[in-house]
C-alpha cells in the first residue's frame, strides 16, 4: 500500500447516464444523501455496478437489504470513549456525519455479503433454489442531512494528515480511507482526539468479537435474500477482476463493522 494513491473511485458528480439514476436509486433505498465508496469502486469497472445493480436492486428498493443491515446493527456497540473535546456549533453537523455512517455501513455489510453470494453461488446464469421474490411498496426513511464531504489527505496539514492516516487501509492494493474519517477531519482537533482513543479499540478483542458477529448476521441474510432473486446472466467481468471485487468486498466487510462501532462511539463521545 501507498500514502499517496487513493483507492479508484467514480465520484456522485461525475456519474453520468444509467450510473446517475443508479447512484440515486442507492442514495433513496439506503436512506442516505451520498452514495458509498463500495458502489463507486464498483462503477469504475464498465458495465459492473449496473449488472450488480440489476441483481440486486430487487432486495434494496423491498427494503430486504436495507432492513435486515439496520436489524443485526442495533446492539452493536463500543464500550464508550472518553468524552469528546467541545466542538460548539459544529455539534449538530458532526452528530450528523456520524449518524450517517451508522445508518448507510449495515446496509453495505448486508449488500456486500448478498454481492459476494451472487458471485459464489449458483444465481448467475442458473436458477435459485426458493426464489420467490421480494414484497413492493416499501418507504425508505428520509435521507438524513448533506455531509461536508470527504477531504483528501493530501490537502491537509501535516498533522491532520497524520491523523487521518492512522484510519487508513488497503483496497485493491491502494490506500483506501474510509469516508467517515474524512469527513471528520473537518474537525481537526475532533479528529486528532479520535486518533489517540480509537484505533486502539478497534483492534482490540471488544471489535473483533462485535465485528465477527455481524459479518456472520449479513451472511445469514445474505442466504435469505440469495434465495428471493431472479437469475441473471454472467457478471460483465473475468475471473481476475472477479476475485479483485470479492476482495474489495472482503475489505468492507471489515471496514463496514469498523463504521458501524466507531460513529455510535463518536455519538456516545459527543453526549458523554
Amino acid at each position: 500500500m501507498t500514502t499517496t494513491e487513493q483507492a479508484d473511485e467514480l465520484p456522485e458528480d461525475q456519474a453520468t447516464g444509467a450510473i446517475a439514476a443508479i447512484y440515486g436509486e442507492i442514495r433513496r433505498f439506503s436512506g442516505v444523501p451520498y452514495v458509498s465508496s463500495l458502489h463507486r469502486y464498483l462503477a469504475t469497472h464498465p458495465g459492473l455496478l449496473e449488472w450488480v445493480w440489476g441483481a440486486l436492486r430487487p432486495a434494496m428498493v423491498s427494503g430486504a437489504i436495507p432492513q435486515a443491515g439496520w436489524h443485526l446493527a442495533e446492539t452493536a456497540r463500543l464500550a464508550p470513549l472518553p468524552r469528546a473535546p467541545a466542538v460548539g456549533a459544529a455539534l449538530g453537523a458532526i452528530r450528523n456525519v456520524a449518524e450517517n455512517f451508522v445508518r448507510v455501513a449495515p446496509v453495505n455489510l448486508v449488500f456486500g455479503a448478498s454481492l459476494r453470494a451472487v458471485l459464489n453461488g449458483p444465481m448467475a446464469g442458473g436458477a435459485i433454489p426458493g426464489g420467490g421474490g421480494f414484497a413492493t411498496g416499501w418507504i425508505p426513511p428520509a435521507p438524513l442531512a448533506p455531509m461536508p464531504g470527504n477531504l483528501d489527505p493530501a490537502a491537509l496539514a501535516p498533522g491532520p494528515r497524520a491523523a487521518l492516516l492512522r484510519f487508513a487501509t488497503e483496497l485493491d492494493g491502494k490506500m483506501f480511507i474510509p469516508a467517515l474519517y474524512r469527513q471528520l477531519a473537518h474537525w481537526p482537533e475532533l479528529l486528532d482526539w479520535l486518533a489517540l482513543v480509537l484505533p486502539a479499540r478497534l483492534a482490540g478483542t471488544e471489535a473483533a468479537s462485535a465485528g465477527a458477529a455481524l459479518r456472520a448476521a449479513a451472511g445469514t441474510a445474505a442466504g435469505t435474500i440469495l434465495a428471493g432473486l431472479t437469475p441473471v446472466a454472467p457478471p460483465p467481468a473475468d475471473a481476475a477482476l472477479t476475485a479483485r471485487v470479492l476482495g474489495a468486498i472482503g475489505r468492507y466487510a471489515m471496514t463496514s463493522p469498523e463504521l458501524i462501532l466507531a460513529g455510535r462511539a463518536v455519538l456516545g463521545a459527543l453526549e458523554g
